[in-house]
């Protein structure tokens, strides 16, 4: 179950330099996954800009996984699942997911055994199937600093980049 509330910071937007508006709200949405799915590996790694603090984040195959488990899973489509799976495919060597983790998050929302994790790349190509690639590469469009790059969103690319996994 993830819980999810706003946080909203007014006039930081105008002292940022980036609205002239005192008035204007910087929003932000915070979710928090109050059962998340075990198996999760997190790194840490100290930062030293401006000010200095510890960031710790799951590490790339757990993302995937859970970006796995968005693609697998989401009721309505959204390009930026689709954009990410493509950013993750596209690293060299791509990144492995983590299987513990998506096996779980699958048994969370699917019902445990009913999804073979390592048949991941077998999943995502009987989703992509069905998939409404132009609504897709449309959706993530405006989020994109090169929108035109929502165009190599099509089926033969991603289908492409599953090759082999």
């Amino acid at each position: 179950m993830v819980q999810v509330g706003w946080v909203r910071v007014v006039g930081l937007l105008r002292e940022a330099g980036l609205s002239s508006m005192a008035a204007e709200k910087l929003s932000i949405k915070i979710g928090v996954d109050t059962r998340p799915p075990a198996g999760a590996r997190s790194e840490k790694r100290l930062v030293t800009r401006h000010v200095t603090f510890l960031l710790q984040y799951y590490d790339l195959p757990s993302l995937m996984a859970g970006k796995l488990h968005a693609v697998l899973t989401r009721k309505h489509t959204k390009g930026r699942d689709w954009y990410d799976l493509a950013w993750y495919l596209s690293h060299r060597p791509p990144v492995a997911p983590n299987l513990v983790l998506l096996g779980n998050a699958l048994g969370q929302t699917q019902g445990t055994g009913r999804h073979d994790p390592a048949r991941w790349a077998a999943l995502v190509r009987d989703r992509l199937a069905g998939l409404d690639v132009d609504a897709v590469a449309r959706d993530v469009r405006p989020f994109l600093e090169r929108p035109q790059d929502a165009a190599l969103l099509t089926r033969g690319n991603l289908m492409g980049l599953l090759e082999g996994q």
